[in-house]
């Protein structure tokens, strides 16, 4: 693999919240489809199909986007209430995880709505989704695995111990809700699309995404990590994206069938890169 350039600055490259990549890295394969989609194909009209998703990047995008902020904002405050004394630190965890655990949900089913499943309806509070008992178990077990990255800058902070200004860190951990979202997205995707990861593929692209761009395009039963996940080194610095294609079933079957690895495999090897910085 040729030589990169990378000018993401060192202390950015530390044990934290983002070691590890999540949701579509370590779930297993029965988490990557939802129960609803089951009972529903959406591959059976794909013009119909084609406008819901387009609909529902649209909203899914706009609920990201507020629920990052709000986030970072009521992360930030609780942080001034810790160090000012206002709040103690069983209070700050307590507010920390409520807020999180809101934000998982909501980015969850904003990802969802992103994939392409019909939303709810118009006004406030009915464009996102409704999700059957089943895929409430997958969400459940998602964010039980988020909670290990927060409780890991939770004791950071309480422990006064880390190597970044913590508005930077708690930013870092904010953007990593992409991650969450596209984890969705993709699991609510049907069958036949190719996933690609889409971005400017230069000098300053990691040995991570340079795999991911060389290995794509990849099914969702393939596709081992999403950008700004953490299992690529350049964390949530990635300027990578998505980008999906609805294809005949028989297409997205050659593709799998011609992969030279098995998620496991990618996972593996996406591994080894971010230890070592090759293959």
């Amino acid at each position: 693999m040729d030589e990169q350039v990378i000018d993401y600055d060192d202390d950015l490259f530390v044990f934290g919240p983002l070691d590890e990549g999540k949701a579509i890295g370590t779930a297993d394969i029965g988490s990557l489809v939802l129960k609803n989609d089951m009972l529903h194909p959406k591959d059976t009209d794909p013009d119909k199909f084609k406008d819901e998703r387009k609909k529902g990047l649209t909203v899914g995008k706009r609920k990201l986007k507020q629920v990052q902020d709000r986030v970072e904002q009521a992360m930030l405050d609780m942080l001034g209430q810790l160090h000012s004394g206002k709040i103690d630190e069983r209070q700050f965890k307590k507010t920390a995880t409520n807020t999180m655990k809101t934000a998982w949900r909501d980015v969850f089913l904003a990802g969802v709505r992103a994939g392409g499943t019909p939303g709810e309806g118009a006004g406030k509070g009915k464009t996102l989704v409704k999700l059957l008992p089943g895929d409430e178990v997958r969400l459940k077990s998602a964010m039980k695995h988020e909670m290990k990255f927060l409780n890991g800058l939770i004791r950071n902070i309480v422990e006064d111990d880390y190597t970044m200004p913590l508005p930077r860190r708690i930013h870092m951990y904010v953007n990593a809700l992409e991650s969450f979202y596209d984890s969705a997205r993709v699991i609510a995707l049907p069958f036949n699309s190719l996933i690609r990861w889409h971005g400017p593929a230069d000098k300053k692209t990691c040995p991570s995404c340079r795999y991911m761009f060389e290995n794509s395009p990849f099914t969702k039963h393939i596709l081992p990590t999403t950008p700004r996940s953490g299992m690529t080194i350049c964390l949530t610095n990635c300027r990578d994206r998505l980008r999906v294609d609805l294809v005949e079933q028989q297409e997205a079957l050659k593709v799998a069938k011609g992969s030279a690895y098995t998620r496991g495999g990618h996972i593996k090897n996406l591994r080894k890169i971010k230890r070592t910085g090759t293959l």
